[in-house]
């Protein structure tokens, strides 16, 4: 992979194909990213193509005080919000087996949960559904979704712990 620098300079400069170097070099994780959140591949497509468009009519405004993939999250984030917004929130993402807590006792309790969780998904406030998103389904550090999401570190420790604690609270575990 290139230097993101060195690519943003060049783009900068004039060079197309710099641009689309890093569209190659990141468009997997925000591929992941956009899936995770909506659960549809047609989503997928359009919001992470919806992403680089903003990136790349922005990308002289990057002022290179985080690293080119924080400042990329926080546009596909942006671009998540009005996703949502525009759909009311009916779904927000399918969420792993690996965010539950506790691990269920076999495949498929497992599945159940996993249905229960995604079923109360929704419910929460979209501040705690991006940084499950971010920190626990891309697993970045506290810092990067701090960043991402424009707040402090804090903020998404508390965010974060908060939305686990009101998942388990809404399982029913038998």
């Amino acid at each position: 992979m290139k230097d993101d620098q060195t690519l943003i300079d060049r783009f900068l400069r004039g060079d197309q194909r710099a641009f689309d170097q890093l569209v190659l070099n990141h468009q997997e994780k925000v591929r992941q990213f956009m899936y995770r959140a909506t659960g549809d591949f047609d989503d997928t497509n359009d919001l992470a193509q919806e992403a680089f468009i903003k990136v790349y009519h922005q990308l002289h405004r990057f002022r290179r005080q985080s690293a080119f993939s924080t400042w990329l999250y926080r546009i596909a984030a942006n671009v998540l919000s009005t996703h949502f917004r525009r759909r009311s929130f009916r779904q927000w993402l399918p969420l792993g087996d690996r965010l539950a807590a506790d691990p269920a006792p076999n495949p498929d309790d497992a599945a159940d949960l996993r249905r229960e969780l995604l079923a109360q998904l929704p419910r929460l406030p979209a501040r705690e559904r991006q940084v499950v998103i971010l920190r626990g389904l891309q697993e970045l550090p506290v810092a990067d979704t701090a960043r991402i999401l424009g707040t402090s570190e804090n903020v998404v420790k508390v965010a974060y712990h908060s939305a686990r604690k009101k998942l388990r609270g809404r399982l029913k575990y038998d």
